[in-house]
């Protein structure tokens, strides 16, 4: 089995096994009071002899007996630690011996290990393996025959295809202008939103409570209610027009209007998360610099405009590189309502068309690279030079 292995498969095969080891290796150690970091290094010696001794002599031979294999290392740490700690036979004195910073720094890696093991095994490994077939010519249909780490037959044509594709930068603008419209108009919405609730009136909960309708309300729902009002024939907002002798407009689907509706209900549909954090912070600002400005004489835009807004600065900047982020990785919104026709085609749906259109995982892998290297660039210019910090 190894002998088919890549040097890379070989690497990455040898830290499944180191972790498979060290985690059992940390939790052993720490339960008979010995040093747990020891445990976590000797474990890590067990799991890499294990895995690549048992596949030497043949007996992992396949996922499944790996997996069995994994199981019985747990095992066996598990009825150790159990049988130890009743027997009290193998236990230390680290406790007694090592200082209450390091026994705080061993809990909290403790706490964390399951963690780090989750992260890395459904979000690092799946991008590394997305990084390697950015560089294969792989199709759909070499799935079932694919090595998952392989070198083979690397190249950079998948990146070739994407840069010289000749709608590639059109998209990628237009991802650009969708995602910070769409996140201008939502933190917007947001910020007129809360300062019409934060003052007390009668209903202001149930008003409160209707206004995050958007963004609780299932993404189908929602999207189902736009068509519906939007419709040519029988939405709501074309008969009000043809009742003001106006001309009935499919807006989702005509080349002029689409585009501004996907944006239109990108802000209206997450207007609610900016409108939490903006007046949770407008309810955190002192009373009494209010009362001053009235003292001063001053009206209530200067008050908005002098000590609403300047208190919000750090509030409309994380707002800003969340809402960024998420909606330049945004798929179903668009995808749902347009399909990505009419000129509102976005980097995120030309991945799925690639991928399952045209069946071509290599291109899709290289434009999920490509998406990921530009929104790197972009988080990083704006934690460069326009993070705003609180005061």
């Amino acid at each position: 089995m190894l002998a088919t292995f890549s040097l890379l498969e070989v690497v990455i095969y040898a830290i499944v096994w180191a972790f498979i080891g060290g985690l059992p290796g940390f939790y052993l150690f720490a339960t008979i009071d010995r040093n747990p970091r020891v445990g976590a290094r000797l474990g890590v010696l067990v799991g890499v002899g294990v895995g690549f001794g048992a596949t030497l002599i043949g007996l992992i031979d396949s996922t499944d007996a790996a997996v069995n294999a994994a199981l019985l290392l747990w095992i066996a740490a598990l009825v150790a630690a159990l049988v130890m700690s009743f027997t009290h036979r193998g236990f230390g004195q680290y406790s007694r011996t090592t200082t209450l910073r390091q026994t705080v720094a061993d809990l909290a890696y403790g706490l964390l290990l399951p963690t780090f093991i989750i992260v890395i095994a459904i979000v690092v490994f799946p991008m590394i393996w997305n990084l390697v077939l950015s560089f294969r010519p792989v199709r759909l249909r070499d799935l079932p025959d694919l090595r998952l780490f392989s070198l083979e037959d690397f190249t950079l044509r998948n990146y070739e295809r994407v840069l010289n594709a000749r709608d590639f930068w059109p998209t990628l603008w237009r991802t650009f202008v969708y995602t910070i419209l769409g996140t201008f108009l939502a933190i917007l919405l947001g910020l007129i939103a809360a300062l019409v609730v934060k003052d007390s009136f009668r209903g202001r909960n149930i008003v409160r409570g209707f206004l995050l309708f958007p963004y609780i309300a299932p993404i189908v729902s929602v999207v189902l209610v736009w068509k519906m009002l939007f419709n040519a024939q029988f939405g709501l907002v074309n008969e009000i027009v043809a009742g003001l002798g106006g001309q009935r407009i499919d807006y989702l689907t005509a080349p002029a209007t689409a585009f501004t509706m996907i944006v239109l209900f990108q802000g209206w549909r997450y207007f609610p998360f900016a409108f939490l954090f903006i007046l949770a912070r407008i309810q955190a600002i002192p009373e009494d610099m209010y009362e001053a400005a009235k003292v001063d004489g001053a009206a209530p835009s200067q008050r908005l405009w002098y000590i609403t807004l300047p208190q919000l600065q750090a509030v409309f900047g994380t707002l800003f590189l969340l809402r960024f982020i998420w909606t330049f990785n945004k798929f179903d919104d668009v995808f749902l309502l347009t399909g990505g026709a009419s000129n509102t085609k976005l980097i995120t749906i030309e991945i799925f068309n690639q991928l399952f259109s045209s069946r071509n995982i290599g291109t899709a892998a290289a434009l999920a690279v490509v998406l990921a290297l530009v929104l790197a660039v972009v988080v990083s210019v704006y934690f460069r030079w326009f993070l705003v910090e609180e005061r």
